[in-house]
């Protein structure tokens, strides 16, 4: 007769209380009642499959549990990650903000320090080309300015203004239309030209296209005089014809 107790023993070394208990009590059961001695073998060898089953299942599951572990490890650092993420985002958006008021305010300033730039350079080529005007050609040359007009609903500007007399032909009337700029360029040259065709079919008299600059190009230079427009340099030199530039003009 099978051994219930030494049987239990060994079946508590693989399995859990329960399952030891049942099985225990079917394999007394069987052994005593039912089963041949070639039968119980059979038994064994299902049980110690049972056993490695179980083992294996045992390990899969540690494994399973480790890898649910360092999911959640992973889970954990991009959740940190994400934080970082989010908080240096929004200190970018604030460097942004804070950059967008800078140049606003920088904005600001070089378009007042442009304006009073502009305002200077346009003062100085007005008593310059006056001067030039008169020392060059004679020429009485009232006070320049810098006005607006209308022209067919369109307000432009032009940077020096005012009329001028020829000794030599006192019953002509002279209008100075002037273009004051730093550095002349054929794009501002190409403007200018338009202004002074819309200016003569608007002013009663003869209309003097003059630039004022303090460097140009030689293409732009001789652009200038082929126009027959006149060109005052910020020297006060008026370069005449194309034999030649002057060292005023700076290429």
């Amino acid at each position: 007769m099978a051994d219930r107790i030494h049987m239990l023993e060994r079946l508590s070394t693989v399995f859990d209380e329960k399952q030891s208990q049942v099985l225990a009590d079917v394999i007394y059961s069987s052994y005593n009642d039912l089963v041949r001695r070639e039968d119980f073998s059979e038994l064994k060898e299902i049980v110690r499959d049972l056993g490695e089953t179980q083992h294996r299942t045992g390990q899969r599951v540690e494994e399973l549990a480790e890898a649910q572990r360092r999911t959640e490890q992973r889970v954990e650092q991009l959740a940190e990650a994400q934080h970082r993420t989010e908080q240096r985002v929004a200190e970018l958006g604030e460097a942004q903000q804070r950059t967008e008021t800078a140049l606003q305010s920088l904005a600001r300033e070089v378009g007042g320090l442009s304006n009073r730039l502009g305002g200077d350079l346009e003062e100085v080529a007005a008593i310059v080309i006056e001067d030039a005007l008169h020392r060059e050609l004679g020429w009485e040359v009232e006070k320049l300015r810098r006005v607006w007009q209308t022209r067919d609903g369109v307000d432009e500007e032009i940077d020096a203004f005012g009329k001028a007399y020829d000794p030599s032909r006192p019953d002509s009337t002279l209008w100075i239309v002037g273009e004051v700029k730093f550095n002349l360029t054929m794009r501002d040259l190409d403007r200018f030209s338009r202004l002074v065709a819309r200016a003569g079919s608007q002013l009663d008299g003869e209309v003097v296209p003059v630039c004022f600059c303090y460097r140009i190009r030689p293409a732009v230079q001789e652009r200038v005089l082929e126009s027959g427009y006149r060109l005052v340099m910020s020297t006060g030199r008026m370069p005449q014809g194309s034999n030649g530039f002057p060292t005023d003009a700076m290429p």
